[in-house]
């Protein structure tokens, strides 16, 4: 049995961190692997979230000490998260725990690049006193060794669950936007998009603006812009509502300036939801322009159009994205073939430490 410290923020915050360890925990086939979850913080202000930091530090440093957990794996992302977890690395391997960082941030190297030298020795240190730090793409492993080069580095491509076949709806008439509402992911690019090709949009297709974050700034741009019968939805989804967005959706936008590998691409390719993106960061890996997606540049809000209106007009073209789209998560990102390698690296770390 090898057992497992694992720490992030509450399940009930937001983002792709969280989904990515909520997949981890509802996987129902860890045979072999314990883990016990402590989450280290929650959407509070200042003074509460130091107080529930330090109560679970308590909590993993008592785990730490009775029950030996053979690895710690750390989620972390940038800037205060980085620095709650770096305690966190100090103090696991202190006590001799093996520590794993599995880096989620999508402006790690924005964070970074703002810290003085001291600063930067200080992450550097921290990235090379990891035992293992995990990247969600080949692109993001530079992003570690390029200011650390001794620190040990392995991509583990971000994952979800597929169904057993494509439910993809050839016949959905919604375009789904799904990540945190603000100038980082491009929802003020997209609401200028849908503004520009209005008049040439079959006037049942309707726009989902799913996310936390700016929700009453994009509500009022909206309404400026003279687009709010073409918004059917802003604001943030879950559960039961998600899965049912989803199935009416017939593309998924994500014109974002900055990111990792993003969750919400690699849940609309398992439910068969063609994309149009970005090329930036770790997305050319899993979007392939032209063949089961659009890549455009971070503010092109031009070929941003262009590929709406492609898309929405062309069903043949829509299906053939679905398809490979589908099918590329089902062979390489699902959830089972992620776990697997993240059991083989947990094994290989308990094996080392003896």
């Amino acid at each position: 049995m090898v057992r497992i410290l694992m720490c992030s923020s509450s399940l009930k915050v937001k983002g792709g961190m969280v989904s990515v360890v909520k997949n981890y925990l509802n996987y129902p086939h860890w045979e072999g692997v314990k883990i016990n979850y402590v989450p280290t913080h929650i959407e509070a202000n200042k003074f509460v979230l130091m107080v529930y930091f330090a109560v679970a530090c308590i909590r993993i440093l008592w785990l730490a000490l009775c029950e030996r957990p053979d690895v710690a794996h750390l989620h972390v992302a940038e800037r205060g998260s980085f620095y709650r977890k770096a305690f966190l690395v100090r103090a696991l391997r202190r006590l001799g725990i093996r520590v794993i960082l599995h880096h989620h941030g999508a402006e790690f190297e924005l964070f970074y690049n703002s810290l003085s030298p001291k600063g930067k020795q200080y992450v550097n240190k921290i990235l090379r006193m990891a035992d293992l730090n995990i990247v969600l793409s080949r692109h993001l492993v530079s992003m570690i060794t390029d200011k650390t080069p001794e620190a040990k580095v392995q991509v583990l491509y971000n994952a979800v669950y597929a169904p057993p076949a494509n439910p993809y709806d050839i016949k959905a008439d919604k375009v789904l936007f799904l990540g945190r509402l603000g100038q980082r992911k491009g929802v003020y690019d997209l609401l200028e998009a849908i503004r520009r090709t209005d008049k040439d949009l079959p006037e049942g297709v309707k726009f989902l603006l799913c996310g936390d974050g700016e929700v009453e700034e994009v509500s009022r741009k909206a309404k400026a812009l003279g687009i709010e019968h073409r918004i059917a939805h802003v604001g943030w989804v879950d559960g039961k509502q998600k899965e049912d967005f989803m199935k009416q959706s017939m593309i998924n936008v994500l014109p974002s300036y900055n990111e990792g590998l993003p969750m919400a691409i690699l849940e609309t390719m398992a439910q068969g939801i063609p994309n149009i993106s970005t090329s930036i960061a770790s997305i050319p890996e899993v979007l392939h322009d032209g063949k089961n997606a659009f890549l455009i540049r971070p503010g092109d809000v031009d070929a941003l159009c262009r590929c709406l209106l492609k898309l929405v007009g062309d069903e043949d073209l829509r299906m053939a994205f679905s398809r490979k789209s589908y099918g590329l998560i089902k062979e390489v990102f699902s959830l089972d073939a992620n776990i697997h390698k993240l059991k083989e690296l947990y094994a290989d770390m308990k094996g080392n430490a003896q």
